[in-house]
This record gives structure tokens, sequence and C-alpha cells, in this order.
């Protein structure tokens, strides 16, 4: 449960062999490329090595789909494929070639034909509005003061273009309505017949000419229905020769698609890639579990492939950080979302997921503790998942958390906000608010030392022994956050303090003092150099960092509050119920108000909770040690649809 710790791969060797391990690491889906700009700075050697920035295999995947178009059937599942050394970028090309140059002659006599049956049908159209009207065809095409459009256009842009033409010498005239288009003939006078092309264009308006029009016409009335009736079936024998032509070479296209795929997801790992003749080089980010893996295939498969392997703590490319890639166990990997709606960690810090897990679901189930109220939200979020309305790692969230709520509400003796049905294992809420404010409070302490205490470990990571020791979220502040602590506690509780009054503030001042010359002191203690500002600035920092102690504590009296909160409710929902149960009808009428209460129960403090616990854990918990800013691990894959966040298989 941690950042994975990454490694900078360099692979140099012959064309053949560097294909072959880009292939595995397509499969193995840890890798990310550097662009090879990233990797050599020197001008002069630069020059030596020419790059190739394109994928020449991404036109030969798209020209080859055109066969399963054509047949209109869809692009075949692809799986990886071994390698051959006999395949070349040429030689793939010229099957392509073999393959689709058939086919494409056949989809462009189909886009003709399909283009002359909407002449056709725009004949039919014109031939049956000129039967009603006083002029003729002629006249619309040799205008004299008046200039005639023909043409259709979706039904909705037909509507807003007559809104917009409202006052404009212009006319948009609907002839019929047809699968959500609406054939319409637009006149408009003389003098404004740019404006109307323009008005026209911004409504997709397809114009038909009436000469074409006049020359179909020509052939006769009868002429048209034959016609059309001629290019459907040509369209249809088109579309059948494609369904023979696939299925006669089904094998051996959908091998060969294989194969270019696999071909295209290797060129886009090697992407920024550079190339001495035969020899490519391409350097990028791995995990190092999956570095030990590839070796070994490189030391098998490709003994001429040189690799150079460096540790990222001691390595960073000038303008490529880098990657964060989680490692969590499957619960714990659905809160790095929670963690991702932050921010990710940067590479070089502490991964809150685990931390997050288990507090938010306590936080959670604390405020929302009840069997009843649990159980309806780990349905809702199971149904929700199912109808694909929330996301898979939210609804594992929303279950987990109310897995808690549930188990809270047997601590709490709580079901649909019923209390007495069994005995709490713990305490009511609602008879112990003295004690639930406390357990409130001290969680808070509890929790916002933790975070202090990963704040020293981050500090002590990146050997900034002065923040450690001096920083207000360091040694210093963790000492005064706990004395302030203690001091609230006996004051509180009724209890004299053990101390006298002037040691305690002299305790406290000089912590504030130790917090305030935090510089200085790792100048002069420890020789380091200051690493932040000083002055007026660093001197608001302090104060508003024992502030924050203060107001963060009692941020945490939100758990107790919406435990009461959530009592509240649930009795005012049966005060309700007892309210109109005497009434005409009461019995059902008290049944559909528990219903309807219980749900919004559940539907809205459940949110209101949900949002609480974030800011908790966002506000009072992150706001100690976590800065964020990561840039996630994205390696190709051999899915290109596939989350590019999500752990290597």
């Amino acid at each position: 449960m941690a950042v994975a710790r990454m490694m900078a791969l360099t692979v140099v060797g012959p064309k053949d062999e560097t294909e072959l391990v880009a292939r595995h690491m397509v499969l193995r889906a840890g890798f990310q490329p550097i662009p090879l700009d990233y990797l050599v700075t020197d001008r002069g050697l630069r020059a030596k090595i020419s790059t190739a920035t394109e994928n020449p295999y991404d036109a030969l995947v798209s020209r080859l789909a055109t066969v399963w178009h054509a047949a209109g059937e869809r692009l075949p599942e692809v799986a990886p494929v071994p390698l051959d050394r006999n395949f070349t970028l040429d030689s793939a090309r010229i099957q392509v070639e073999n393959a689709a140059h058939r086919l494409e002659l056949w989809a462009r006599r189909s886009r003709e034909l399909e283009e002359e049956l909407e002449e056709l049908e725009a004949a039919r159209v014109m031939l049956e509005a000129l039967e009603s009207m006083e002029f003729t065809l002629e006249d619309l095409a040799t205008p004299r003061h008046v200039v005639a459009y023909f043409g259709r256009l979706a039904e909705d842009n037909a509507r807003r273009l007559e809104e917009t033409s409202e006052g404009a010498p212009f006319i948009l005239a609907p002839l019929r309505h047809a699968r959500g288009d609406t054939w319409a003939l637009a006149l408009a006078v003389a003098g404004y017949a740019d404006g109307a092309r323009a008005l026209l264009r911004s409504a997709n308006f397809k114009e038909y000419s009436f000469d074409r029009i006049k020359a179909l016409l020509e052939k006769g009335k009868d002429a048209l229905p034959r016609r059309v009736d001629t290019v459907k079936k040509s369209l249809q024998g088109l579309e059948k020769a494609a369904k023979n032509f696939l299925g006669e070479r089904r094998e051996e296209l959908e091998g060969l698609f294989c194969r270019l795929y696999t071909m295209q997801r290797v060129y886009e790992l090697c992407k920024g890639r550079g190339e001495i003749g035969d020899t490519y080089v391409f350097s990028g980010w791995v995990p190092a579990d999956v570095l030990e893996e590839l070796t070994r295939i490189m030391g098998e498969e490709a003994p001429r492939t040189t690799y150079f392997a460096e540790d990222s703590s001691t390595l960073r490319y000038g303008r490529s950080s880098v990657p964060t890639l989680l490692r969590n166990i499957p619960l714990v990997r659905a809160f790095q979302d929670v963690v991702a709606l932050y921010s990710l960690p940067g590479y070089d810090e502490i991964d809150p997921s685990f931390i997050v897990a288990v507090s938010f679901c306590l936080m959670f189930g604390f405020m929302f503790g009840d069997v009843g109220h649990g159980l309806l939200l780990a349905l809702g979020a199971r149904y929700l998942v199912k109808r694909r309305i929330l996301r898979k790692n939210l609804g594992t969230v929303l279950t987990a958390a109310s897995v808690f709520s549930m188990i809270f509400g047997v601590l709490y003796g709580s079901v649909f906000g019923l209390e007495g049905l069994f005995p709490p294992l713990w305490f009511s809420p609602s008879e112990n608010t003295d004690k639930l404010l406390s357990i409130a409070l001290g969680a808070g302490v509890g929790f916002i030392t933790l975070g202090l205490a990963l704040n020293m470990v981050t500090q002590y990571r990146q050997r900034n022994f002065g923040r450690l020791l001096f920083d207000g979220q360091g040694l210093a502040g963790l000492a005064f956050y706990w004395s302030a602590a203690l001091v609230g506690f006996w004051v509180f509780s009724g209890h004299s303090l053990p101390l006298p009054g002037w040691a305690v503030g002299g305790l406290f001042l000089a912590l504030v003092l130790v917090m305030a010359f935090r510089d200085v002191l790792a100048r002069v203690v420890l020789h380091e150099r200051a690493h932040g500002e000083g002055g007026v600035v660093h001197a608001f920092e302090v104060a508003h960092g024992l502030l924050a102690f203060l107001s963060n504590t009692a941020s945490f009296v939100r758990l107790a509050a919406f435990a009461l909160n959530h009592v509240g409710l649930s009795m005012a929902v049966f005060m309700l119920g007892d309210m109109v149960r005497d009434l005409p009808g009461g019995l059902v009428l008290k049944g559909l108000l528990l219903v309807v209460g219980n749900l919004i129960i559940v539907g809205l403090e459940g949110l209101i909770v949900f949002i609480q616990t974030l800011r908790l854990e966002y506000y009072e918990f992150f706001s100690k040690f976590y800065r964020g800013g990561g840039n996630a691990f994205r390696p190709v894959r051999w899915d290109k649809n596939a989350d590019a966040s999500a752990p290597p298989v």
C-alpha cells in the first residue's frame, strides 16, 4: 500500500528485437514512454538521430477496418499475436492494399449511389410540391425578383431558422417531414440572396440543384420509381458482395487485422523513439517489479538489445517528472478515487489511500450509525452501479461506508431510527451526548496528530530536518498542539493543572518562538539552508497554523452533531407518522410517511454525511501533510480504451 518505485529504462537495439520487447511491454502494461527530446539534449548528438513521432500503423488499421464497415459488421475482437520478423511495414502496406482496394472501390460506388438516391428523393419531393403550386420548375430555376433554394435540413434547425429569419425578406416553406428532416423551399428577394445563403448555411441546409432535378424529371414521372428501385438493388448488391468477400477471407483478414493492431500498439509505445539506421532507441518509466520481468525477456529473446535502468531517486529528466503509480489491495484501491478527487500524491509523497479507507468508513459510520439505513444505502449503491449510474469504485466506497454504518448501528442499538429493539453494544447517542462529544473531539486530536506525524515522515524522507523539528507542522507544532490539548482537557474536566500557570505559558511561548525562528534554528543548529520565506510571511504562517489547530479540532464536533442529527431526523419521521395515525386512512398514510421519510434520510442525510466526511479528510487531515500534484502513471496498454489509471495486470 504505497507509491510504487519507478525506474527509468532506456532500450537500445536492432529494430526486430526492440519491437519484440515493446510487444511484451504493451501486454504487461508497465511502460510509459518518454520522448527522445527529454533524453538527448546535446544538439550535435541529437542531429544524428532521426525521430518518428507518428504511428505508421494507424492509417493501415483504419483502412483495413473499411472491409468490415462495407460489410455492415463490427470489427473483430483483437488478440495479441507473435511478431513475425518478416512482417514489415512495407509488406503490411501491400497486404492491406490487396485486401482493401476492391472494397474501397465498392465503398466509393456506394457513396455515389447513395447521393443519387438522395437526388431522386429530392426530385420526388419537388414533383409532389409542383403539383400544388402555381409556378413551374423553370420559374424557380430562373428567378427574376425572387431567388429560390430547395433542399433539406434537420427539423430542429428548420424551427430555429424560421425564428431567426423573422423580419427578414426571407420565407422558409416546409414541403415534407421525413425521418427527422424537413424538405423545404426557401424564397428570398433578389437583393437578399447573400444573406439568405448565410442563414441557410448556419442551419446546415443541404441544397439540391434545380438543373439536376430538372434533368431527372425530364425522363418522365414513371422513370423516378424505377430508377429508385434500381439504385436500391445496386446498393444491396454491393453490400452483399462486401459480405461475401469478408466471408470468403475472414480468417485471413482477421489475422491481418490482429497483426496490424499489435504493431500499432507496439509503435504507440515506441512513439518519440530515436532511429540510427536499423537501431532503435527509446526510453520511459517502468515499475521496479515489472522491470525484473522485462529484463528476463530481453535476456532470453533479445540478446542483441542493450538496456540501461536508473533509479528514479537519483534521476530527474528536466521536463519529465516521475509518474505516480499506486499499489493497494482491491478494497483500498477504490478509495484512491477519493484521494484523487483532492489530488494524486506526488512520487515522493506518502500514499494516504489506506488511511483514508479506514478513517472514511469509521467517520461515516460514526455519523450515520443505523442498521436499517446502512442496509438501504448499500442496496442503493449496488443498484446504481448495476444501472451504470454510479462508477464501480464510488459504489465500492459507498458500500464499505454503509457496512460501517450498520456496524455502528449495532453499537448504538439503532434500526431505522428505532432504539430499544435490542440493547446497544456501546452506547446510545441520544442518551450520552457528553460521551459522544468527547469521543468526537478525541478522534479529532488523534487524526490531526496522525497528519502531523505523516508530515514529519515526509520531511525525514526529503532530509529536511529543519522543518521536521522546528516547523509548525513538525515536532514543535506537535508539541504545542498536544500541550494545548492537555491544558484544554484539564480545564474543561475541572482538574487543576499539574504545572503552575507561568510554566505552562513559558512552554507555549518557547514553542512559538521555535516555530517563528524555524529557519534561523535550522541554519545555526543543523547548518541547513532556509526552505521558505521569512519575516512577516513566515510570522503569518505560524499564526495561521496555530489558529488552524483550534479550528481543525473544533471541526470534529460535526461527528457528534451529525450523529445526533440522525437521531433527531428519525424521531421527527416517527412523530409525523404518529400525528396522522388517527386520520381517515391513517395507517396507510403513516406507513407511506415512514417509507418516504426513511428514504429521504438515507438519500439526503447520507449525501450530507458523505460530504462532511470528505471535508474532514481534505481540510483537517490532508492540510497537515499532503501536497498532491502527482502525475498519473499512464503506460501504453493493449486495450486503447482501458483506464490509464488502473494498475498493470
